[in-house]
């Protein structure tokens, strides 16, 4: 939706942004808006550091930074809230802004004024665009009083629409300096991956069997997390917090703290603790039995480009519960599409594959005149360090075909057959 919006409003435009005279919001059912301000370095910030927000029927797409707790959401609106932001945004009356010519005030630094944009298209009873941007000092200006309007409805509704929707964990970290610990886990590509960093050991980075976040999630909700939003903002100076936790859920809806060895929220120490005694045994097992099998691969990923949209193949190893499992795994675009564990066997027969195509490495080719065709990426890493690195754009190794047969041959047969099924059709 959003981005027909912008196509239909780069061919339709009724731009105002040379003199912003009546430049007033243009009347109908309004199709998009959007309003973005963001103050210089020098400037102290009085509603937000930086604002971006952006509004369709179906959705919003809203963040305020820097000069309060972190407000963010990402997802969908109904109607009653998407009025009342149009209703205020229609009454911010651009024409009466300094600044509102569509140029920049070259005789102020950029850290010494606030730049902003108000955007909104109305598609009936006949399409229409205003656009009008500009700069000013950021003090005591009617852009500024509907600024603060503007923060003041999104910091009471945002909480409102965060609750209306599934909390789905997505990330966490936890930096505790006195101590020298930094964990975190966060989802990356559909896998769950933890850091461990801890002070007199060896730093860890792994995958873990899904539902790892799942369990975090469940312990935020044990200690009350829900209140411990903002603790601490801006009391530390910025990179010097004593201890620091963010997380960050599937709408985007942040959870920050900032705390000190005896200034914490109620229910934060408990937390931590826990956290510690969850993540540091696992980078322990890790650390005991992630070490790759003679003759084992240490990593792998295979994929081809096109016209046609094809599958990436990705080797990787996880922490499961009865020990460290070498996986493969398909995407389809940046969709996980299949993920299977390999015997040792499977494994070895891989690397088998592989060692096969060790004539490929060093491979770059690129044809003369092609604009768009075909290619393919290949890079691979074995547990004694030999190493595969190949690519090509429109032109291929020797034994190309049937090299990638046999590969793919081997992953997709392994596949369970639901993800084959998918895209056999």
């Amino acid at each position: 939706m959003l981005r027909s919006c912008l196509i239909l409003a780069a061919v339709l435009p009724l731009m105002l942004c040379g003199e912003a005279k009546g430049a007033k919001a243009p009347e109908g059912a309004v199709a998009y808006a959007a309003y973005h301000s963001e103050w210089g370095e020098q400037l102290k910030p009085l509603v937000a550091g930086r604002i971006h927000l952006e509004l369709t029927r179906q959705r919003l797409n809203v963040s305020l930074y820097e000069g309060m707790p972190p407000l963010v959401y990402t997802g969908p609106v109904d109607s009653k809230t998407f009025d009342e932001i149009v209703g205020i945004l229609r009454s911010m009356d651009p024409d009466s802004w300094p600044g509102s010519t569509g140029g920049e005030d070259k005789g102020t630094r950029r850290k010494d004024r606030c730049e902003w944009s108000l955007n909104m298209a109305v598609r009936e009873p006949t399409y229409q665009q205003m656009r009008v941007y500009g700069s000013d000092s950021g003090r005591d200006t009617p852009r500024l009083e509907a600024e603060r309007r503007l923060c003041g409805y999104l910091g009471k509704k945002l909480p409102e629409l965060h609750a209306s929707l599934p909390k789905t964990l997505q990330k966490l970290s936890f930096s505790d300096r006195p101590s020298g610990a930094y964990l975190s886990v966060h989802v990356d590509d559909g896998r769950e991956e933890v850091f461990v960093s801890v002070k007199g050991l060896p730093s860890a980075e792994f995958y873990v069997e899904p539902g790892l976040l799942q369990d975090m999630r469940a312990l935020l909700d044990k200690y009350g997390a829900e209140t411990w939003h903002g603790f601490g903002y801006g009391k530390y100076e910025n990179g010097k917090m004593p201890i620091c936790f963010e997380a960050e859920y599937s709408s985007r809806q942040p959870l920050l703290v900032h705390a000190g060895q005896d200034d914490m929220p109620k229910g934060f120490a408990e937390f931590c603790r826990d956290l510690r005694a969850r993540l540091e045994p696992l980078a322990r097992r890790w650390r005991e039995a992630g070490t790759v099998p003679t003759g084992g691969i240490k990593r792998f990923h295979f994929g081809e480009s096109g016209m046609r949209m094809a599958p990436h193949y990705e080797f990787y190893r996880r922490l499961d519960a009865g020990g460290v499992e070498a996986h493969l795994m398909r995407t389809w675009g940046s969709e996980p599409d299949g993920d299977v564990a390999l015997s040792a066997a499977d494994e070895q027969e891989l690397a088998g594959i592989l060692a096969g195509l060790a004539s490929w490495n060093g491979f770059k080719g690129r044809a003369r005149g092609v604009l768009d065709g075909p290619g393919f990426g290949l890079s691979a890493e074995f547990a004694d360090g030999r190493r595969i690195e190949a690519s090509g754009y429109a032109k291929f190794p020797n034994g190309y075909r049937e090299g990638r047969d046999r590969l793919m041959g081997f992953i997709e047969k392994r596949l369970p057959a639901s993800a084959r099924e998918r895209h056999e059709r």
